[in-house]
């Protein structure tokens, strides 16, 4: 099977982009060939199990959009999860990173040599970067050199903030300052960075819950008043005016049927919340960490509650005014 994958792998115009993803998620054993066939040849049996299912109950043209859109889906859900993978494993690198750089201080300080100071610090409770730590003590015990070593580091993870931490500690290794002090002013200086980001988060979490309401609760709102409103209308021109025609004229008052069918409205009505929710989630994501890949987490949760209250709203006008204007 993986020599298939190889073989679709080709054909995909994504296999480069997968080789840097995947090497950042902690996945640098997985062939992005290999992953890339495994994607483009499942999207493509689902898109067209979903054309031939679809052709069948509702025509060509409606069953080819969603084949299509099941064939694109497909991918965009696993490209998504693995960005969400790389996101969270650069996260916990993050977050210990200033303890490590502490820990390695305090083993210079107790005379050991960079190198041995820097492997000794591995932990199990700095989850990825223990990973990492042990990469480099293991290349520099196979006779690469320390700066290469951590310069490889930067090539398996996409943080700016280790990027610069290890940026520092190459340029103390060539002027041969004194590593301890240099990791601890480093050390101190992530937890001010990491404090002034709980502090714009706070500040502007007021931001994130407007832009929430809009797209979770307010939209799907108007849509569900919107799609009943359509609905009562034609219920209005097929029960009341059937015997009338199509277009009546009195004086300069000209009354038409609706334009818009209640089935295009309701499409339009779930397109545009999933689009407002999706984009609300980047949006959510930028401003909280100034990352928009951050928000694709929030995407389920936001589309599924938006949809939730769409269709809660429109079943609850339906109960309560259905029966009484009796259309």
């Amino acid at each position: 099977m993986r020599r298939i994958y190889k073989v679709v792998g080709k054909f995909a115009p994504y296999k480069n982009r997968l080789t840097d993803i995947l090497r950042y998620a902690g996945m640098s054993d997985v062939s992005s060939l290999e992953f890339s066939g495994f994607m483009l040849l499942y999207s493509s049996i689902l898109g067209i199990v979903v054309f031939c299912i679809s052709y069948l109950l509702f025509g060509f043209y409606f069953a080819l959009a969603l084949g299509f859109v099941s064939f694109v889906g497909f991918q965009t859900l696993l490209y998504v999860i693995l960005v969400l993978v790389m996101d969270s494993r650069t996260r916990q690198i993050e977050e210990v990173l200033a303890d490590a750089l502490q820990l390695m201080s305090a083993n210079v300080r107790a005379g050991m040599t960079l190198d041995r100071a820097i492997w000794l610090s591995a932990r199990p409770e700095f989850g990825p970067l223990e990973d990492e730590i042990k990469m480099f003590g293991r290349e520099v015990l196979g006779g690469v050199s320390m700066i290469e070593a951590l310069r490889n580091i930067k090539k398996r993870v996409n943080s700016d903030l280790l990027e610069r931490t290890l940026r520092l500690m190459e340029e103390g290794m060539r002027s041969g300052g004194e590593m301890a002090k240099l990791l601890d002013e480093t050390a101190a200086d992530i937890r001010k960075i990491k404090m002034m980001r709980k502090q714009v988060r706070s500040n502007v979490i007021m931001y994130s819950m407007f832009i929430m309401f809009a797209s979770v609760l307010g939209a799907p709102i108007l849509f569900a008043v919107s799609v009943y409103f359509i609905e009562m209308i034609s219920g209005f021109w097929k029960e009341r005016a059937v015997n009338l025609p199509t277009e009546m004229s009195s004086g300069i008052m000209k009354m038409n049927p609706p334009q818009v069918e209640v089935s295009e409205m309701m499409l339009f009505s779930i397109a545009s919340i999933v689009i407002t929710t999706f984009f609300g989630s980047l949006i959510i994501g930028l401003i909280q960490t100034g990352k928009e890949k951050r928000g694709l987490k929030y995407v389920p949760f936001l589309t599924g509650t938006a949809l939730l209250i769409f269709f809660g709203v429109k079943f609850i006008i339906s109960s309560l005014f259905g029966n009484l204007l009796c259309f």
